[in-house]
């Protein structure tokens, strides 16, 4: 640069050490420091479009005392509001303050000692004194023989990037802790709904089991009914709340596609028998028996489309088929004959809350089932869909990954319900049970659907107490619900597993009113060997005890002292008796003894003066159930005995067994407790 060239920088006094030198576009120099910069021509045509860079642009050179900025574009000063005397000949340190990242200096000041490069975002300082978050990308620059000549540093004001940035953040962790919060605020709820639930849900099954009049048992019906739908509802929330929260995982374990088809027709068979119409299902033979994929949820997505199929059909058929699709997927189609779907609300089917046209039994669902089916589909790796014509029945159809377990085989072509068995099953069981339930009524349910069973029940109300009760006795198995004072299930569980064998083998299940993601890890970590999530429907809490049983070595048990050849049961079980008491609450006790007292003795009369073997043993039956209930053991054990023999056709056993049966139902009315029986 020559003095007399336009492009030639001009001097101005002023500049802190030194005078400042602006070349033809107006850029500030402090003169002498870089003339081998000025030399490599940065003038003319680059120097204007240094000038007009809206990006703060500064040289500092690293040959001077402190590593002075030399240099600064007009973006610096409009960014910084400092002018160029109060910036040339000093060290860029001026632009921190207070709130500067002390972390990011130090990033700086390591590049400017390796004579590297390096790009930070740190808070720095106005003129004004006002803050912004300057974005700096320094650079060495060397001469041809290698020398470190200078650092450029360019800079962006992205103050509102990183608020943008910031507030979206803010707002993103806003959205999850609410997320959080509502899946843990529903994890409560259900617990809390769960629990009242299983004890109403229990106690309707125990009521159906007795001897109800036409109206009653109508009344009962429907009462399960409504609390089968409520629970329905709590799941379909539950399962909603997780695949919204992200935390459903869909699982890749092999499993039977027969199977899966096979219990959902069993499910919906009785609904379907009592409409009348046919059910079925067909798999294609090119379909593999078995297949990896998540069996549960694909037999959820299945048992919520047939069910609605059902529900929605009053005549004709329903029918599930699955198919090898050409792409290698597995086509799943659900199709009935009921009254089909308007095109105005197909186009709103799958949203939550949207529920369909009502069923033909005048219900109608919460709208959730299809949406839950279309999002659990859609993890699975598949779509779903719907074809429908208004009066003449729809088709639901998705698609799956179709990945074959190696040499499975070919599934059964068609599938229909299993038959229903002849004649009624009888309790067969046996086995030592160890109840921990604090909730009174839940006690009287769980004890009651056990003991009717056939099982020995005894309680325990806190983990303390199933510890100490493991310790000292041996069972079959444990029953542990997981919330418990004192010490909960996990606890006790642990305790109990650290007991020397048998105790500390025993086999355990959880029953809990908890059913989020993680519960049943839990579960089984703490040592527990199974988990039902309450409320607890009477097959489930039965199938579970007898898989366990079953699975199970006979343990021998430990001699007893030796009975008389005569002793059998007792005529009364105080401890039930109690367990009644506690859980129907004060006063009421009295009015149930004088209800069952006047059935016993109308029923035993009944089957004394009757002929007919098949009434005989359907009293039988509900006399041992009402029996059990009430603590009359010894009547308990004659009537299901009776039962056996009116089902085997053994007519003596029958005979002989009728013949002591009202005065033993006397002995057992007369060992009830005078402070409980109603005066006439």
């Amino acid at each position: 640069m020559s003095p007399s060239d336009p492009s030639s920088p001009t001097t101005a006094d002023g500049a802190v050490g030194g005078a400042i030198v602006r070349d033809a576009a107006g850029n500030a120099w402090l003169p002498g420091a870089l003339g081998a910069i000025a030399a490599a021509g940065f003038e003319g045509p680059l120097a204007m479009a240094v000038a007009a860079a809206p990006t703060g642009i500064v040289i500092a050179d690293p040959n001077l005392p402190d590593c002075p900025l030399v240099f600064m574009n007009p973006a610096f000063q409009r960014i910084t509001g400092y002018p160029p005397e109060e910036v040339l000949g000093r060290n860029c340190r001026f632009l921190q303050g207070p709130k500067t990242e002390r972390e990011a200096v130090m990033k700086v000041r390591r590049a400017l000692q390796a004579r590297q490069p390096v790009t930070v975002e740190f808070t720095n300082y106005r003129r004004d004194g006002r803050r912004f978050v300057n974005e700096l990308r320094m650079s060495p620059v060397f001469d041809a023989a290698g020398e470190l000549v200078a650092f450029v540093g360019i800079q962006h004001d992205v103050t509102a990037r990183v608020k943008a940035e910031r507030a979206a953040l803010a707002a993103r962790r806003k959205a999850e802790r609410a997320s959080r919060e509502k899946s843990d605020f529903l994890a409560f709820m259900s617990h809390e709904i769960r629990t009242p639930l299983h004890g109403v849900m229990g106690t309707l099954s125990l009521l159906l089991d007795t001897g109800l009049d036409a109206e009653q048992r109508a009344y009962a019906e429907t009462a399960a009914r409504c609390a089968q739908t409520m629970l329905n509802t709590v799941n379909e929330l539950l399962d909603l709340s997780r695949i919204e929260a992200g935390r459903l995982e869909i699982q890749h374990e092999p499993f039977a596609l027969a199977d899966v088809v096979g219990q959902v027709l069993d499910l919906v068979a009785p609904a379907a028998a009592e409409k009348g119409l046919s059910l079925s299902a067909s798999l294609d033979h090119q379909l593999p028996a078995r297949i990896y994929g998540d069996g549960k949820r694909l037999f959820q997505v299945l048992l919520n489309l047939v069910d609605n199929a059902v529900k929605f059909t009053t005549r004709g058929s329903v029918e599930l088929r699955l198919a090898a699709l050409p792409d290698g997927r597995l086509g799943v189609a659900v199709t009935d004959t009921g009254i089909g779907i308007p095109p105005a609300q197909r186009a709103r089917l799958f949203r939550r809350f949207m529920p369909g046209e009502t069923s033909t039994n005048g219900r109608q669902g919460s709208g959730l089932g299809l949406a839950i089916c279309k999002r659990l589909v859609e993890l699975m790796g598949g779509q779903i869909a719907v074809d429908s014509t208004p009066g003449k029945g729809s088709t639901f159809f998705f698609d799956l990954p179709l990945e074959p377990v190696p040499d499975s085989g070919p599934p059964p072509a068609r599938l229909a319900p299993s038959a229903e068995a002849a004649g009624r099953a009888l309790p067969q069981a046996a086995g030592r049970i160890l109840l921990v339930e604090d909730g009174r009524v839940n006690q009287l349910v769980a004890a009651a659907i056990l003991r009717k069973a056939g099982y020995t029940v005894e309680l325990a109300r806190d983990g303390a107490e199933a510890v100490a009760a493991a310790q000292s006795a041996e069972y079959d198995l444990i029953l542990m619900d997981v919330r418990l004072p004192l010490m909960d299930g996990y606890a006790a569980t642990r305790q109990i597993r650290e007991l020397p064998p048998p105790h500390g083998r025993v086999p355990i299940i959880a029953m809990t009113a908890s059913a989020m993601p993680g519960d049943a890890e839990r579960c089984l970590e703490a040592g527990m060997d199974g988990y039902l999530a309450k409320p607890i429907d009477k097959r489930a809490l039965l199938a579970a005890v007898e898989n366990v049983l079953q699975a199970r070595p006979r343990r021998p048990r430990a001699a007893q002292p030796a009975a008389e050849p005569s002793a059998g049961p007792p005529l009364l079980d105080r401890e039930t008796l109690e367990e009644l008491r506690q859980a129907v609450g004060p006063g009421r006790l009295p009015r149930l003894i004088q209800v069952f007292m006047e059935e016993t003795r109308a029923r035993v009369a009944r089957m004394t003066s009757s002929q007919d073997m098949q009434r005989i043993g359907e009293e039988a039956h509900t006399l041992a159930a009402a029996a059990a209930t009430f603590g009359c053991a010894a009547l308990r054990d004659a009537a299901r005995a009776l039962e056996r023999a009116c089902l085997s056709g053994d007519a003596a056993a029958r005979s002989r067994i009728l013949a002591t049966l009202p005065a033993l139902a006397d002995r057992s009315l007369s060992s009830l407790p005078s402070s409980l029986v109603p005066r006439s």
